[in-house]
């Protein structure tokens, strides 16, 4: 017989706790042979708590054969047989399938639900497409927060499990690589203080140049996990991290040649004349590269030093894009500017 209302699985079945979590019972389930007049006749004496996206043909016993638009529920003759007008397009859940799989399926199908069936076949429910995109927003905002930790230095996963002596030993390290990596820019910048002292300039757009190299240098580490060049855990994949690297390498030269041509064109407007310019030009064209293969690079020199990349890589390639961008503007500033008088 006919059950009009399936019922969810219990916790203790097979489906996987997630696929659980974001399962809602079906109460628009019919029998294939009924015809749609019997059909829209046994859905109007049931109480419908969901929105109606499809309605699922069932076999004799219970079993999933295929779904129904609203569409040709309402615009076929009444006469005609559910199972004349179903489809078997929908590829169902299984009661062991994860979660991030069924995400991904919903992704592929472009359905606005997907059925979940027991090991027999038997539907047990659906998860819709307002399940799929609340989940996939979650998980969106977890990885934006997670990727804003590790930049600074911070495991989020264990921040809730830490004593306050275990969190300052997790994060004090990379705070004190942070300080140094100022310390080293300081004593560059002391370096060069008659050029920045004599070359107004200079000191104007240096943190414009700084604040370039610092982007493209998360922006590179970023991609560079999200790519799978370092998984979740921290491992580093060869041949992934030399895609990617390549592929980065060739973005950032387009990246800062744009850069470069733009704050070259406002130094012109600021009166910085054409060494002026030329200085921007080249520091910019330069940094930004080297920053954008910091990124990319630092988390698998990491892994090799049995260091965790997830954690450690913000850090230190934060160091290197700073470093690296004082010592090309401040040097091309002395070449140029000062070379030239």
């Amino acid at each position: 017989m006919l059950r009009s209302k399936p019922s969810k699985p219990s916790p203790s079945s097979a489906l996987s706790a997630a696929v659980l979590h974001g399962l809602r019972s079906v109460q628009t389930a019919v029998n294939a042979n009924q015809t749609i007049a019997e059909a829209i006749d046994e859905l109007r004496s049931r109480t419908i708590e969901h929105p109606v996206i499809y309605v699922y043909a069932l076999d004799d016993d219970d079993r999933l054969v295929g779904q129904v638009s609203m569409r040709a529920l309402l615009l076929s003759s009444p006469s005609a047989r559910i199972q004349d007008v179903m489809t078997q397009d929908a590829e169902p859940v299984t009661m062991h399938t994860s979660f991030d799989e069924a995400l991904d399926l919903f992704a592929r199908s472009k359905l606005l639900a997907l059925p979940v069936v027991d090991d027999d076949g038997r539907l047990v429910g659906a998860i819709d497409v307002e399940q799929y995109a609340r989940e996939s927003l979650e998980r969106a905002e977890h990885e934006r927060v997670r990727g804003v930790f590790q930049t600074l230095g911070l495991h989020i996963e264990h921040a809730a499990e830490l004593t306050s002596w275990e969190s300052y030993r997790m994060r004090m390290p990379w705070l004190l690589c942070n300080i140094a990596g100022g310390m080293l820019c300081a004593l560059i910048g002391s370096l060069f203080t008659e050029l920045l002292q004599e070359v107004v300039l200079l000191a104007f757009f240096l943190p414009l140049v700084l604040a370039l190299s610092e982007s493209v240098s998360m922006q590179s580490l970023t991609l560079a996990v999200g790519a799978g060049a370092v998984d979740g855990e921290g491992r580093a994949h060869r041949a992934s991290a030399l895609r990617r690297l390549r592929t980065e390498a060739v973005t950032a030269v387009f990246l800062s040649l744009t850069s470069g041509v733009l704050v070259a064109c406002a130094s012109l407007l600021w009166g910085g004349g054409f060494d002026g310019a030329l200085t921007m030009f080249l520091s910019i064209a330069i940094a930004m590269v080297v920053a954008a293969l910091a990124g990319g690079g630092v988390p698998v020199v990491l892994h090799a030093l049995r260091l965790d990349p997830s954690v450690a890589a913000g850090p230190v390639t934060l160091v290197i894009a700073d470093t690296s961008t004082m010592l090309l503007y401040l040097g091309f500033g002395t070449l140029i500017l000062v070379g030239s008088t």
